[in-house]
């Protein structure tokens, strides 16, 4: 007797490998379904030009390939005109969510630069030694980027922070912001060394 199964072949999701996040999209711009996109930082900015294509990353998982039809600058912002969209009303459904590029594209940088998804997991330490926690994410904002640690924000200042050691996976800061960081008790630090 036959096998009554069915092969059937699984295909590989290529945008799942379309990770890296370079921008977000703000806002519609005009009737014909142009955005208003702010890039992820300088280095993602040099990518919105015509012809490159992005990963655009729905809330639920979907994922959609687009490509830079038309874009210009305007102020920290880009306003990118997409091939797949067409109209205000596909834009304004596509407000807050990501724009990706592949996991492994890496920019050209200066000895003294990195990305901040570089810096994700490292160890923040003070300069006399105290490990203040893991950098958990980095946190934009109007003044300057800061560190989210379980213990609290750090302003990524040059007062504050010291030294980025890419290599060695740690950031140096001269010392602990007063305020910003909760103070670890001695039963809290012992819980945590379990």
């Amino acid at each position: 007797m036959a096998s009554l199964r069915r092969k059937v072949p699984i295909v590989a999701d290529e945008l799942r490998e379309w990770s890296q996040p370079a921008g977000t999209i703000v806002a519609p711009h005009g009737l014909k379904g142009a955005v208003k996109v702010r890039p992820q930082s300088d280095v993602m900015a040099g990518l919105f030009t015509v012809g490159n294509a992005f990963c655009l990353v729905f809330p639920s998982g979907r994922r959609q390939k687009v490509t830079v039809q038309s874009c210009f600058a305007k102020g920290a912002h880009f306003v990118v005109k997409f091939a797949e969209m067409d109209h205000i009303d596909k834009a304004e459904r596509c407000v807050g969510l990501s724009l990706t590029v592949h996991k492994d594209w890496r920019p050209t940088l200066e000895e003294d630069e990195f990305l901040l998804s570089d810096i994700v997991g490292m160890t923040v330490v003070t300069a006399a030694g105290e490990v203040v926690g893991e950098v958990l994410e980095v946190m934009e904002s109007p003044a300057h980027d800061l560190l989210v640690t379980e213990r609290g924000l750090i302003p990524m200042t040059k007062d504050i922070v010291k030294e980025i050691d890419t290599v060695g996976r740690r950031i140096v800061i001269d010392a602990l912001p007063q305020g910003l960081l909760e103070e670890v008790s001695p039963k809290r630090q012992s819980r945590r060394q379990k």
